[in-house]
């Protein structure tokens, strides 16, 4: 598989896992409209969800690694220290709960609306004249909790409610005037709650579980699957041994600055930007959706191995402004740490997960043997 065919299955498998997770979603409100509990209703198209991502990343893998890699070998991959399964089932239950609790906010602040027209209404009679109205706004201290967190967060909302309740705050009305007003904000209030309200609800939901559940389905298909890719790659790069060389390129989607900026920009043996020996090569994913590539140069076949240039992290980023180096570093305390004279992939294997350090080419062709093995 080239390079480019590789990126293009990357760009189809997050595609696919967008649209299942847009489905789950799309099941997940259908069964909550017709009453299941939040919560119950999740845990429910996540189980069915599970099954459809782990037979996209099976076909990916396979084809990646041009040898069948079932569902089972799928759901049973290492994600960090815990199997991809139990990975997807934690998501589950903390996806399932956030959104319980979005409802169950959002439900709790109807109730406050309502039971404040009852109490303006119920105390209509004590207010002084030409008292202030109540200000239905989130900055209100006054008002519920509930009521500000969960409906008046939302322009548009907050404007159809303020509105609807200044019709029982508004001085002279009579005894059957003021019921009337009363009755008018509750009919407002059911109208809202099946209009705009809702829409704010499920706005609400879709980040909560569609962005979310795709942004953490796709981090680890992407990231996975470039890392089979990779190690498999490395393997055949290590075997090869009319190649001595290697060049770590970017993808042209890769634009940010990040520390893929300093592995293909730094010039670590004198070779140009990003050429390295191939076994002490970095060997990509060097971060979450990272699409580096492995690159060999038969044209330096031959060549004697230079010396490493100790102060080569150093002196590319200070190269940079302060601003961009220390997004290339990781934080401005990183940067000071290579600046003073750490290496820089020491700095930024720290803080990572050991299972995604970023580790050579060597070490990665090891790896693909004891999975391919």
């Amino acid at each position: 598989m080239t390079p480019a065919e590789q990126q293009k299955l990357l760009a189809s498998l997050g595609a696919d896992v967008e649209a299942e997770v847009l489905a789950a979603y799309n099941r997940a409100m259908e069964i909550m409209r017709r009453g299941t509990a939040p919560r119950d209703a999740i845990q429910q198209v996540m189980d069915s969800f599970t099954g459809q991502y782990a037979g996209l990343m099976s076909e990916a893998l396979s084809a990646v690694l041009q040898q069948s890699v079932g569902t089972a070998s799928v759901l049973a991959i290492q994600v960090g220290e815990v199997a991809l399964s139990r990975r997807l089932y934690a998501e589950a239950q903390s996806v399932s709960n956030t959104v319980q609790g979005i409802v169950q906010r959002h439900v709790a602040g109807m109730q406050d609306a309502r039971r404040l027209a009852l109490k303006l209404f119920e105390g209509y009679g004590f207010r002084e004249p030409d008292a202030e109205p109540l200000q239905i706004s989130r900055r209100n201290r006054d008002l519920p909790k509930y009521l500000r967190e969960a409906i008046l967060t939302d322009d548009k909302l907050e404007r159809e409610v303020a509105k609807a309740m200044a019709k029982i705050q508004v001085d002279g009305l009579s005894t059957p005037a003021l019921r009337a007003a009363y009755n008018g904000v509750l009919e407002a209030l059911d109208g809202l709650d099946e209009g705009v309200a809702r829409d704010v609800l499920e706005k609400r939901l879709k980040v909560a579980f569609f962005e979310r559940t795709r942004y953490f389905a796709e981090r680890i298909a992407r990231t996975e699957l470039h890392k089979a890719y990779a190690e498999r790659e490395a393997s055949i790069l290590l075997d090869d041994e009319e190649i001595e060389y290697v060049q770590i390129r970017r993808s042209r989607t890769g634009k940010a600055p990040c520390i893929c900026s300093l592995i293909t920009g730094r010039d670590q043996y004198g070779l140009g930007p990003g050429v390295y020996p191939k076994a002490v090569a970095p060997n990509p994913p060097f971060h979450p959706f990272c699409r580096c590539i492995s690159a060999p140069r038969l044209d330096l076949t031959g060549r004697k191995t230079p010396q490493q240039k100790e102060d080569a992290d150093r002196y590319f980023l200070r190269r940079l402004s302060r601003p961009v180096a220390a997004e290339v570093a990781g934080s401005k305390a990183k940067l000071q740490r290579i600046l003073d004279g750490e290496a820089a992939l020491d700095v930024a294997n720290e803080s990572k997960d050991p299972a995604y350090r970023i580790i050579n080419l060597e070490q990665a062709a090891s790896a693909y043997s004891t999975t391919a093995g």
